[in-house]
């Protein structure tokens, strides 16, 4: 790994922490968050390694983040909204949502097209992956009532 990997990741656990404080989620939970964050970033770096776009890397590690919050809500007995929220963080796309904007009104609407699109398959691709893991959860808790 790259030192620009490695800080990517630790930025991705400290604002995911960061987040924690904000959204006041327990203190013991904010280790938690940090690998979340550490996590769901990971998980998009490899993703866009393999898959060199934008939507499917963020879908997986939306996934990915969610079953992680899933997983943690059933040991820690909490939301696991909250795990998620704060595990996401660093998939948010801040960034190419402010270069969007910044085009528009630069006029350059061929960069705010392109920074546009960026913006709206990173959302709907953290959508998506959140979605399909909250529907399998879903699934595998209802057969599992059935059977009990």
């Amino acid at each position: 790994m790259t030192a620009a990997i490695i800080i990517q990741l630790i930025t991705g656990a400290i604002g995911s922490v960061g987040f924690g404080i904000l959204f006041h989620i327990k203190k013991k939970y904010l280790p938690l968050a940090a690998v979340g964050g550490f996590l769901s970033w990971l998980v998009f770096l490899l993703g866009k390694e393999f898959w060199g776009n934008v939507f499917l890397p963020t879908l997986m590690a939306g996934f990915v983040t969610d079953v992680y919050a899933e997983i943690l809500a059933r040991i820690c007995k909490e939301t696991s909204t909250s795990f998620f929220v704060t595990s996401v963080i660093p998939l948010i796309p801040g960034s190419t949502l402010y270069y969007c904007m910044n085009s528009i009104v630069e006029g350059n609407t061929v960069r705010a097209l392109e920074y546009g699109r960026d913006t709206f398959l990173f959302a709907f691709g953290i959508a998506a992956g959140m979605s399909i893991a909250w529907s399998i959860c879903y699934f595998l808790r209802s057969v599992r009532k059935k059977q009990n």
